[in-house]
C-alpha cells in the first residue's frame, strides 16, 4: 500500500526547514515507543516518506497494523515488540547493572525491559536505535524516569533540563530554557541549564551562543535574594571557563533589545543580541514560552530534552504528528552527529 502523505500544513519556518534538511543527511534510526497512537504513526510513516531518518515504532504488531489500516498509512518500517527481541536478554542484563549500581533492585530489569518506554530507551543506550522521542502518551516524568534510569546524565552535568527551539514569525530563532523540567533550579542547576542550553542553541541554531540569565533587575539594578541566585549562577558558569558569552542578571528586554541593551547595560557582550534566554525557574519559563508561542504566533519546538548521556527527547501529550517529526529531526541531529 503506498503511503499517503499528511494533511497540508502551514509552511514551516525557514529554521525547521533547514532542521529537517540537516536531520536527513544523518539517516540516524529513531525508535518511537508509542506505536499504537495514530499521531506517532503518522509522523513515523511521514519521517520515512521524506527520508528525515529511519523509523521505528514499539507496539504490538496487530494493533498498530489495525491503527495503520484505519488511517490508510503502508508501514514500510520496522514495528518492534520488545518480547520478540533476540536482544532483550541483553537489554535486561544491561538495565539490572543499572538499577543494582543506582541502589534499586535488579530483578526488576525483567519487567522493565519490556516497557516500551524502557525498551526504547535501552535500544538507544546499546547503540540499536540512535535516538528516541516519546511522550505522546507517557507524561514527561514517565519519559525521564525511564531515561535517567537507562541513559543517565551526561558526563560533566548533574542536571536534566529541557529547552525549547522558538522560531518567530519575524524569522529570528531563540532557545528558552527550562521551560518543562526543573521547578525552581539552584544556582548550580541553573549554571547547568545555561550550558546545556548553549549546546542546543549550536546545535539547533547554528549560532554562537550568547546567554542570558533573565531576572526582573538588569545588572544590580533591583537586590532580592531571588536575583542573588541568578548571579551566583553566572558566577558558576564563569568558573566553568566555556567558550560562550554568558551575562546577567538581564531583564526581558535588556537581553533582546538594542536600544534598551545601551541603556541598561551598555558594554555587555550578550544584552540586545542573546539567542539563548535562561529563565530563573519553571513558572517563568513555562509562562514565557506559552504566551511567545499563542500571542506573537511563534513555532515551538520541545520540550526538548537536555543533558542526557544518549538522545532520548519528550513531546507533550498535546502534540500533532508535525510536533513529532520536529523532534525526530532533532534526536536524528544528535544521534547521527551531524
Amino acid at each position: 500500500m503506498t503511503t499517503p502523505p499528511l494533511p497540508e500544513t502551514p509552511s514551516l519556518p525557514p529554521i525547521l526547514e533547514r532542521l529537517r534538511e540537516r536531520a536527513a543527511r544523518c539517516k540516524a534510526r529513531i525508535v518511537l515507543p508509542e506505536g499504537e497512537d495514530p499521531r506517532v504513526l503518522q509522523a513515523a510513516a511521514e519521517a520515512h516518506r521524506t527520508g528525515l531518518c529511519l523509523p521505528s515504532v514499539v507496539g504490538d504488531p496487530l494493533r498498530v497494523s489495525a491503527v495503520a489500516k484505519s488511517l490508510e498509512l503502508g508501514i514500510d518500517f520496522p514495528i518492534l515488540a520488545p518480547q520478540d527481541d533476540p536482544r532483550l536478554p541483553e537489554y535486561v542484563d544491561r538495565l539490572g547493572r543499572r538499577l543494582e549500581a543506582r541502589g534499586s533492585d535488579p530483578t526488576q530489569a525483567e519487567g522493565l525491559a519490556r516497557d516500551p518506554l524502557f525498551y526504547g530507551c535501552l535500544r538507544v543506550a546499546a547503540g540499536s536505535s540512535d535516538g528516541a522521542v516519546m511522550g505522546a502518551v507517557a507524561t514527561t516524568a514517565d519519559t525521564l524516569r525511564s531515561a535517567l534510569r537507562v541513559v543517565g546524565v551526561r558526563p560533566g552535568l548533574r542536571t536534566v533540563s529541557s529547552c525549547f527551539l522558538m522560531a518567530l514569525p519575524d524569522g529570528r530563532s531563540l532557545i528558552y530554557t527550562d521551560c518543562g523540567v526543573v521547578p525552581h533550579p539552584s544556582p548550580e542547576q541553573l549554571a547547568d541549564i545555561a550550558e546545556a542550553g548553549a549546546g542546543s542553541c549550536r546545535l539547533l541554531l547554528e549560532e554562537e551562543p550568547r546567554v542570558a540569565f533573565l531576572s526582573f533587575s538588569t545588572l544590580g539594578s533591583a537586590r532580592h535574594p531571588r536575583v542573588k541566585r541568578v548571579r551566583q549562577a553566572l558566577e558558576i558558569l564563569h568558573r566553568r571557563d566555556l567558550d560562550f558569552e554568558a551575562d546577567g542578571e538581564l531583564q526581558a528586554d535588556a537581553a533582546l533589545v538594542a536600544e534598551v541593551a545601551a541603556r541598561k547595560a551598555p558594554g555587555s557582550a550578550v544584552a540586545g543580541q542573546a539567542n539563548v534566554l535562561v529563565f530563573p525557574d519553571l513558572d517563568s519559563g513555562n509562562i514565557a514560552y506559552k504566551l511567545t508561542e499563542r500571542l506573537a504566533g511563534a513555532r515551538a519546538v520541545g520540550p526538548l530534552i537536555q543533558g542526557l548521556a544518549k538522545p532520548i527527547h519528550d513531546v507533550s501529550r498535546g502534540c500533532s504528528s508535525e510536533d513529532i517529526l520536529d523532534t525526530m529531526a532533532v534526536a536524528a541531529l544528535q544521534g547521527g552527529g551531524l
